[in-house]
């Protein structure tokens, strides 16, 4: 497996409305997804943040693994799944939407990371 970037983080917030404020006034990003529970966020290189409020599904995921930040890191996900499965717990099977497919994990020290693949 050979990581080509981190290009997303996951962040699940107790206070959504406070951290979503403070993303987009204080530190500039855009919003780029705006859902029900949920903000995606984009840097000016398209390097993404997405905050989930409680009550949304991820962030009850996440929180229930004991994480705070998700780092997505990218390659392909098909190559590597085999090789992260020897060193790593999944949680779960991957999951796609219309911009990525990403498999959420446990490293060896207990930290929540996702691997990803870009759709194209």
């Amino acid at each position: 497996m050979r990581i080509k970037g981190m290009v997303w983080l996951s962040i699940p917030t107790d206070d959504y409305e406070a951290a979503a404020r403070f993303f987009t006034q204080t530190l500039g990003l855009e919003v780029a997804v705006d859902q029900a529970g949920t903000v995606e966020l984009a840097a000016e290189n398209d390097d993404r943040i997405q905050l989930f409020g409680p009550g949304h599904r991820y962030f009850e995921f996440y929180r229930s693994r004991g994480a705070r930040i998700v780092p997505l890191f990218v390659d392909n996900l098909d190559q590597a799944r085999d090789e992260l499965a020897r060193g790593a717990e999944i949680a779960g099977d991957p999951e796609p939407d219309e911009a990525w497919t990403w498999l959420t994990f446990r490293a060896t020290d207990g930290n929540i990371h996702s691997l990803g693949t870009r759709e194209r």
